[in-house]
């Protein structure tokens, strides 16, 4: 399934929650070959613009021999070491420094695109030119743990954006120090990342441009009853999205398949462990939510490239719909379409009795 590159872009913003950040950079009159190329261009322009307005500082722990007095005096080394003798002191300081985790995350994922092979040569140069600019900042190796050492506040809020974009590179990038060259994954191809990502998306547009509280929380079996141990084996029922409003819930499950419906057979059809995972959701919500709830309906949301689908049942008296929103359009149509997808839905306004058996 190819998504093309921008739409990839504006995904990412929507499930970090970083619209407004995203729009910043201009990637739509731009053609791209590949995905790193698009991520170098906006990691270059955002680091550009917090190299002209200031890199961000902190103050760092620092012990240090100097002459004189600074901080707190660390009398055991100071003797230990006879420094003294020269007219010098171990000292401890607080100073403040550009050489923090955030600048070095960004250093290091500079330095790293410059090794990708196949890169934009333009977007490589810019790349290496703010690399050199950063020589305040301690060259080091990105590692999962270093990104959990940032601290984001109010005033470097806008780090959290290019933190995220590191932390995808970091994630795909296949570096070798040893030659000197890297290679990017494309990781539209992997049904999993994509749809992590197609889910976040979908959650986060949902909180940002709908009136429905959005949750995701876990449902139980109703009335299920054995041992202990026995109940530990049933398998959970982890809602991806739950849209609810006064008069409408909608359960939605998204799904990123590079064949969404299955084509096996005849014609196109749903496929079946989607939909009894999407029927299971709905009728043990229904069978525990009180008398006055809307009753449920559920939705398996597909990601598509090849034009949308929209199938509506009626399965003993649950409401089901299997739907799509097709990625390869402009993403100003992927946007109209969701929005009319969701504000769209006719929930049910009064419970209806529940079906027998």
């Amino acid at each position: 399934m190819k998504i093309p590159v921008r739409n990839i872009y504006y995904l990412l913003c929507y499930a970090w929650d970083h619209v407004a950040e995203g729009e910043t950079v201009d990637v739509g009159s731009e053609q791209f070959g590949g995905l790193v190329d698009l991520f170098a261009k906006v990691l270059n322009e955002g680091v550009s613009r917090v190299v002209s307005r200031g890199l961000d500082r902190d103050y760092l722990a620092v012990h240090e021999d100097i002459r004189g007095l600074k901080g707190k005096l660390d009398l055991a080394t100071t003797v230990k070491r006879n420094l003294l003798l020269n007219g010098k002191t171990h000292c401890a300081f607080d100073e403040l420094s550009y050489d923090v985790p955030q600048n070095r995350i960004l250093k290091a994922t500079l330095r790293q695109l410059t090794f990708v092979t196949g890169l934009d040569p333009r977007e490589r140069r810019r790349s290496e030119r703010l690399y050199r600019k950063l020589d305040a900042v301690s060259d080091v190796r990105v590692t999962a743990s270093l990104f959990r050492t940032v601290q984001i506040h109010r005033n470097n809020w806008f780090y959290s954006f290019l933190l995220h974009l590191c932390c995808i590179i970091h994630e795909n990038l296949l570096v070798n120090e040893g030659e000197g060259t890297a290679q990017f994954r494309d990781f539209r191809e992997d049904e999993h990342q994509m749809g992590l990502l197609f889910e976040q998306f979908v959650k986060t547009f949902c909180e940002r441009e709908t009136d429905y509280r959005v949750s995701a929380p876990k449902i139980d079996w109703f009335g299920a009853e054995r041992s202990e141990t026995d109940l530990r084996h049933l398998p959970g029922m982890h809602t991806d999205i739950v849209l609810r409003s006064p008069e409408h819930t909608i359960i939605v499950d998204t799904k990123f398949y590079k064949n969404p419906l299955d084509t096996r057979f005849d014609g196109r059809r749903v496929q079946a462990g989607n939909l009894y995972q999407i029927f299971a959701y709905v009728t043990n919500w229904a069978a525990a939510a009180p008398a006055d709830e809307p009753e449920p309906e559920g939705w398996l949301l597909y990601a598509a490239v090849d034009g949308d689908f929209d199938y509506q049942f009626e399965l003993m008296g649950r409401r089901i719909r299997v739907c799509s929103v097709d990625l390869a359009r402009g993403w100003r149509e992927i946007e109209r379409a969701l929005k009319e997808l969701v504000k769209g839905a006719k929930g049910r306004s009064s419970r209806h009795s529940k079906p027998s058996g």
